[in-house]
């Protein structure tokens, strides 16, 4: 999650600029304080997590240190506040309602998702053994990149936030046959992944929303990152070497479950290879040891979700109790 704040005014001191174009402005008529109130400000984070990933990304630039900062495009934001009768409202944050001038589409980009179905063994040509993936939804992911500037540098970074799609928003044989909400039934779901910034989880329905959300935009990025490799004619294999992917509490912990996934299953590596640039490319940030920050998610969801990075969790750590075991032999207290 990002929490950025207004951008223009940030911008103009970024660019050493401010005084000059408050002046310009005055000569106009205007205020230049006034016209900075006008700026929706994107809430895309909550409270510190949020400011703090802001505050990586202005350092970095000003630093020069070439950065990614990867999340969603949320329609809605946190929320806004509005006071009724001396009691404190939650209303909508419509930040997006007349666009966003400082973001650029990237459609050229896009990449897939699969979510739920089930998965198959199969042995390759080379009688390997493989899985793949059946997925009952793939949605479509449409990256949008909001350039950050550095402090009075050459550098800006990028900001790229991913909004859900279906990959076909428009079932014509549905419509036709007079099912006009089945028409549109797969846009509203593809959609639902970007709508809003932490969808109450207390039901099933909303914690399955903030598991889809979470695999949505690290598929998404972690795709991205691969993208950048191939163009870049870096091979896969030094891919810890372009990249070194910090996760930013647990939202994004899912990462590792599938980089593994892309690399063995998506781009046919070896299982130890594809091990060691996972743990040479992911790094970990935990903020807090509250049990309700550190998510854990019901077995069965997680099951009819995401079954194949279940199957790479298990394997992750079999491989590990059988490290224990060889390190620590006879010490079963350690593999409890």
């Amino acid at each position: 999650e990002f929490l950025m704040g207004p951008h223009l005014g940030n911008n103009l001191v970024n660019l050493g600029i401010y005084d000059q174009v408050k002046q310009a402005v005055s000569e106009l008529g205007l205020d230049l304080e006034d016209l900075l109130e006008q700026e929706e400000e994107p809430g895309l984070g909550n409270g510190g997590l949020g400011r703090l990933a802001a505050c990586y990304l202005d350092s970095m630039a000003t630093l020069e240190i070439p950065s990614l900062g990867y999340g969603i495009r949320y329609e809605f934001g946190i929320f806004d506040q509005d006071i009724r009768d001396g009691w404190q409202v939650e209303i909508t944050d419509k930040w997006l309602h007349c666009g966003n001038p400082w973001e650029i589409a990237r459609p050229e980009w896009e990449v897939y998702v699969k979510l739920g179905g089930h998965t198959e063994a199969y042995t390759d040509e080379r009688g390997r053994y493989r899985v793949r993936w059946i997925p009952y939804q793939v949605v479509k992911g449409v990256p949008h990149d909001t350039p950050i500037l550095g402090y009075k540098t050459n550098t800006a970074n990028t900001l790229r936030l991913w909004t859900a799609e279906a990959p076909e928003s428009f079932d014509f044989a549905a419509f036709n046959s007079g099912d006009y909400l089945g028409a549109v039934q797969a846009k509203m779901v593809s959609e639902n992944l970007s709508k809003v910034l932490y969808p109450n989880d207390d039901s099933s329905q909303g914690k399955r929303l903030r598991l889809a959300q979470q695999i949505f935009f690290v598929s998404c990025s972690l795709q991205d990152m691969i993208r950048i490799v191939f163009r870049q004619n870096v091979p896969l294999e030094k891919f810890h070497e372009k990249f070194v992917i910090q996760l930013n509490d647990t939202h994004p912990a899912i990462a590792v479950a599938e980089l593994m996934r892309l690399l063995i299953d998506e781009h046919d590596m070896g299982w130890d290879q594809a091990w060691s640039i996972t743990q040479k490319s992911l790094a970990y940030t935990n903020h807090t040891l509250l049990p309700e920050a550190l998510e854990r998610w019901p077995i069965n969801l997680f099951r009819d979700l995401l079954p194949r990075h279940l199957e790479i969790i298990y394997e992750i750590n079999h491989h590990f109790l059988e490290e224990v075991k060889a390190k620590f032999p006879g010490d079963s207290d350690r593999l409890r």
